[in-house]
């Protein structure tokens, strides 16, 4: 918040007193960007990650809007091939969820472990290069993967990629994910100022 300065002389005497003024935050323009786990599979726009981040990000006080840009079924070479048209001129943040080991690029289309990476390794280096700041999920479901309450689908089949969160699954992700999205996001409104 910054604050005006206003002089008075009283009295010969000069005072000065300080009025609080709130300054309008620009927003801050996120976009979550990779597959199936980021569009929500099986849930509502509203339930899914990016809908949830943004709600939680607002309710700390900041003007966001994170656009979902998931795509079932996306590898890291689609991501690639999108990238320009996903991410828009003006975006700050990017959130990422490609590439992981159990993901569509190493489950599906059985590349390998180190191809996955490399894929998304260059979309971050993409990114970067215009100046967006990029946190990356890896492992979304994490110590919550054998939580059938948490996902859509009453069964986990490993032997492919239809595991999804609902709406709750998404609010621990989001959880997890906030302070480290949070300090980006305050990092963006700084440079605005």
């Amino acid at each position: 918040m910054r604050r005006r300065e206003f002089i008075t002389l009283l009295g010969g005497a000069v005072s000065a007193i300080s009025l609080g003024t709130t300054v309008a935050k620009a927003e801050v323009h996120i976009v979550a960007l990779g597959d199936s786990a980021i569009r929500g599979h099986g849930v509502s726009a509203s339930e899914a990650y990016p809908a949830q981040l943004e709600a939680a990000l607002r309710a700390r006080g900041h003007k966001v809007t994170v656009v979902n840009r998931g795509v079932d079924g996306d590898t890291t070479a689609g991501v690639l091939a999108r990238l320009d048209r996903a991410v828009p001129p003006g975006t700050e943040i990017v959130v990422l969820n490609i590439g992981d080991a159990r993901g569509n690029d190493v489950v599906l289309h059985h590349l390998s472990p180190a191809a996955a990476e490399s894929g998304a390794q260059s979309i971050m280096a993409k990114l970067q290069a215009k100046g967006i700041a990029v946190y990356r999920i890896t492992r979304m479901q994490q110590g919550i993967v054998d939580r059938w309450d948490l996902h859509v689908e009453q069964m986990h089949d490993k032997s492919n990629t239809m595991w999804h969160l609902n709406a709750a699954g998404y609010a621990i992700v989001v959880e997890r994910t906030l302070p480290a999205i949070e300090a980006l996001v305050k990092e963006a409104e700084k440079r605005s100022r």
